[in-house]
């Protein structure tokens, strides 16, 4: 079933898991992907010294996981997560697809990182505490097939960890096709609070908890699209709710091994 026509193309949801995908899905999306995030790096890097406090503060709520001490994050990029969970005293390894990317991880941080997909670097079984994403199962082309591999190599009551986009959100609701991520090219699955629970349960995974934050009141730049005045005033109560009612713009779910 077709959601919304853009005019770089178009959102279908299936309706048997309900899960969200770009139609067409870009043939070349691993080398568009390559090509954004290298014109990124220098940004990317700058994560690491100006974002290191909220990646501890995202990374301190899997301590009560650790048990084998390893935690794997798919979608590293330059290494700004792993290098604050190296410091708390995490074992950590990295998978990335960017190879500009892994390379300054390996190179400029020292970090243990794989230039490719989860599936390829082949982990050993049981081995991991903690597999961490932070939007990056947008960019992906098989969500599913990470999951599954997810399970493999989390040891038993070891947990994924998924931050992503929210399709069911007050903001995109309310801008419409103007919703900042609204990107076929790019962004080529969106969740929502249901189907992160079919992925998870079609991926063998036990679904645990999904919350949600963020509400926007104006489309991103580049566009000509004035937001109404009345979404100014709305964006704080809907803020609010949207902690509650699982409508902010992006999406985290916990899923465990049994």
């Amino acid at each position: 079933m077709e959601l919304i026509r853009l005019k770089d193309g178009a959102y279908r949801q299936c309706a048997d898991c309900e899960l969200i995908f770009a139609s067409p899905m870009p043939r070349n999306l691993e080398q568009r992907n390559e090509e954004s995030y290298t014109g990124r790096l220098d940004r990317y890097a700058a994560k690491i010294r100006t974002h290191r406090w909220r990646n501890y503060r995202q990374l301190r709520r899997f301590s009560r996981y650790r048990q084998m001490g390893n935690l794997l994050e798919i979608g590293c990029n330059a290494g700004a997560a792993l290098n604050v969970a190296r410091r708390m005293g995490w074992n950590v390894k990295g998978v990335e697809l960017c190879a500009s990317a892994s390379a300054f991880a390996r190179t400029e941080l020292g970090l243990d990182v794989f230039t490719g997909t989860v599936e390829a670097a082949r982990f050993p079984e049981d081995y991991f505490d903690v597999v961490f994403t932070n939007a990056v199962l947008e960019h992906i082309r098989d969500p599913l097939s990470v999951l599954r591999e997810c399970r493999r190599i989390l040891r038993p009551g070891g947990v994924f960890y998924g931050n992503t986009v929210n399709w069911d959100s007050y903001t995109r609701r309310l801008l419409g096709a103007h919703w900042k991520y609204l990107s076929p090219g790019a962004h080529v699955h969106l969740f929502t609070p249901r189907n992160v629970v079919h992925l998870c349960e079609r991926a063998g995974l036990e679904h645990v908890r999904t919350w949600t934050s963020g509400v926007r009141s104006t489309a991103s730049p580049p566009t000509d699209f004035r937001s109404p005045w009345y979404l100014h005033l709305a964006k704080a109560p809907l803020s609010f709710l949207a902690r509650r009612t699982n409508k902010g713009d992006r999406i985290e779910f916990l899923a465990r091994k049994s």
